[in-house]
């Protein structure tokens, strides 16, 4: 897909951050935008700004860790701007502790908001980009997801395991 004008896209963690600039760079190529994050008022000042830039913007209040909040992310999406053609998995969250500080919920949402739900956002999407035949997912991940940083454990191993599926995934996808 080299050019992207009038297809639609799907950015997580749209409210702050990256998030907001991977946004504006898509919008500036022409791509209706699905804008998805857990806060409402920084949603909708995102969506002005993209809108304003000439394409169609939907805010989702969406929490990636629940399957509800996913299914209405995707549903609204394909209901009000079409089929998914770029899938931008950028939530995401860290906790900075000693490992042997570290609580179950630690692991338990980092691994969720960080691995699962873009996985689970990509099973959600990439069978209708493979039936259309163009399609892109983009894993955010950082350095942190090809070396262990101190402190970082359940941040790190969530970026290992999201480098590990793209790669993963690319290989199996890539011929399409």
């Amino acid at each position: 897909m080299k050019d992207l004008r009038g297809t639609t896209a799907i950015v997580t963690g749209a409210s702050r951050g990256i998030g907001v600039h991977i946004a504006r760079a898509l919008a500036e190529e022409g791509v209706n935008l699905s804008l998805a994050a857990r806060s409402q008022p920084e949603l909708d000042a995102v969506r002005a700004e993209i809108e304003a830039l000439g394409v169609r913007a939907i805010a989702v209040v969406c929490d990636v860790a629940k399957p509800d909040d996913r299914a209405n992310l995707i549903a609204r999406t394909e209901a009000e701007l079409g089929p998914v053609d770029v899938l931008v998995n950028n939530a995401g969250i860290e906790r900075i502790r000693r490992f042997e500080d570290s609580t179950v919920m630690d692991f338990t949402d980092t691994l969720a908001i960080n691995l699962e739900a873009p996985i689970l956002l990509s099973l959600a999407v990439v069978p209708g980009m493979l039936e259309r035949g163009r399609g892109h997912v983009v894993n955010i991940a950082s350095g942190a997801g090809k070396v262990g940083v101190a402190y970082g454990t359940s941040y790190c191993a969530s970026k290992h395991g999201l480098v590990g599926f793209t790669k993963a995934v690319a290989l199996e996808v890539a011929e399409h």
